[in-house]
């Protein structure tokens, strides 16, 4: 038989074990929610104005605007920033590893392992880059608007561009591009977006095609000639504006992160944050065109998404 005094402690001990065992259900549930949380892996690739890397201005792209309101209006997701590259970017959503990139053109290529967002970013189209010293060499391919028509251009083997790794170029461009591939002129070059601005800045290349806040940004870093500038000209055949996106992983999870992306950038309003942040990368004649486009075009008005 137990001693009395065995019972008396019985009821301390159950308690004991009780607050043991809820304590552990609670652990255990803790560990559930956080393990389900899901994880977003923000691919970074260095790429100003868009997305600024490193330097006094880092964090301020407009891609970086627009990811700093995203993360702060979606704390039920754990948000993961890495810098990269571009081959890096599609590399990862190939393999279908959980990724996504804040800012990219819509190609059918890249639609094929890629979920995109609704529109996010409104752009001023590609334009092509010349030096003001060399724009009298383009004459010729030039039609009455002044725009350039970059299928005769490219079929000039005598005057030299590039071709951007990893980049997105609209049909118009890409069409010239393979028609062009494999012709001395035309130069195959890696994701680094400095090295073509390098190149015509220098003499190397003849021209590039961009967009005009790359130029702004690179006609203030680089060192150009005494009187020598860059100009940028319209190419026949684009539209004045292209929109950017937020691309994930193609696959269910990638399908959920975008729908919160459009969520959130519906309930943004006409004029996100992040527009005002692209506009003060473009220089003033550019910015001029891009807030008469983005009147007439009201991007972001209709909130029905």
């Amino acid at each position: 038989m137990f001693p009395a005094s065995a019972w008396k402690t019985r009821p301390s001990s159950l308690q004991a074990l009780a607050s043991f065992v809820l304590g552990a259900c609670l652990s255990l549930s803790n560990s559930s929610a956080m393990a389900e949380t899901p994880t977003v892996n923000w691919q970074m690739p260095d790429y100003p104005p868009v997305i600024i890397a490193n330097g006094p201005y880092q964090g301020s792209g407009y891609a970086d605007v627009f990811l700093h309101y995203f993360i702060q209006r979606t704390p039920e997701l754990k948000h993961v920033v890495e810098y990269s590259s571009m081959s890096r970017v599609f590399g990862l959503m190939k393999q279908g590893q959980p990724v996504c990139e804040p800012s990219l053109l819509k190609t059918a290529e890249r639609e094929q392992y890629v979920d995109f967002s609704g529109p996010v970013e409104f752009v001023l189209s590609h334009h092509l880059v010349v030096r003001s010293d060399r724009i009298a060499r383009l004459a010729a391919y030039r039609d009455a608007t002044g725009a350039v028509e970059i299928g005769r251009l490219m079929r000039d083997t005598s005057l030299i561009t590039v071709r951007q790794e990893k980049r997105g170029y609209p049909p118009v461009v890409l069409n010239a591009m393979t028609a062009a591939a494999g012709q001395k002129n035309l130069i195959q070059t890696s994701d680094d977006d400095d090295g073509p601005f390098h190149q015509l800045a220098s003499g190397w290349v003849d021209y590039i095609i961009t967009y005009p806040d790359e130029i702004n940004w690179f006609s203030k870093k680089l060192k150009l000639p005494q009187a020598v500038s860059f100009v940028y000209l319209p190419i026949a055949g684009l539209p004045e504006y292209t929109v950017g996106y937020v691309g994930c992983t193609k696959g269910p999870w990638g399908k959920k992160i975008v729908q919160r992306v459009n969520q959130i950038v519906a309930k943004a309003g006409k004029r996100p944050p992040w527009i005002d942040a692209e506009v003060r990368w473009l220089d003033p004649d550019a910015a001029r065109r891009y807030e008469d486009a983005y009147t007439r075009h009201a991007p972001f008005s209709n909130q029905s998404r």
